[in-house]
């Protein structure tokens, strides 16, 4: 099993395994949905989300996996990025920290030249991550849920 590890993080590809804890971050049955298209992502394409560890606690998740039909802007074959951390420990730069990783991978694994990110205009703290990992916006779009958002694109280095 593929695992990336940090300063201050172990990072694991996300699986069914993690339903459990994902659900802090959504209702069970999405947890359950979402985990399990991990596992299917990584069997398919030997890459996929991450589950961001922080002293052997599940604390967020790193996306990285390929964009899916839906997303306004996004093409389904482009590789898309994102990430969540768990609210009592944010502010302290390991979503930052956890990309940096994910995405260092990333290149590698997903042979892409260009990672995207659809990031909503209110969420601030992703789009202070977003600048620090090197994204550039690339113009509007819409998230599957209908409401706006900017594109962002990382071009490989």
């Amino acid at each position: 099993m593929p695992e990336l590890r940090t300063e201050r993080l172990r990072l694991i590809p996300l699986s069914s395994e993690h339903a459990v804890p994902y659900t802090a971050f959504m209702p069970e049955e999405d947890a359950r949905r979402e985990t399990a298209a991990s596992d299917a992502h990584w069997a398919a394409h030997r890459f996929g989300p991450w589950a961001v560890l922080e002293d052997e606690t599940f604390a967020g998740f790193a996306e990285v996996h390929y964009a899916g039909t839906g997303i306004d802007g996004i093409a389904p074959d482009e590789v898309e990025v994102g990430w969540v951390i768990d609210e009592s420990r944010q502010n302290r730069g390991l979503a930052t920290e956890a990309m940096a990783a994910a995405i260092a991978d990333g290149w590698t694994r997903a042979r892409t030249d260009h990672l995207v990110a659809y990031i909503r205009p209110w969420n601030t703290a992703s789009i202070r991550v977003a600048e620090k990992l090197g994204f550039r916006v690339r113009g509007p779009g819409h998230a599957r849920s209908g409401d706006p958002v900017g594109i962002y694109v990382l071009d490989a280095p």
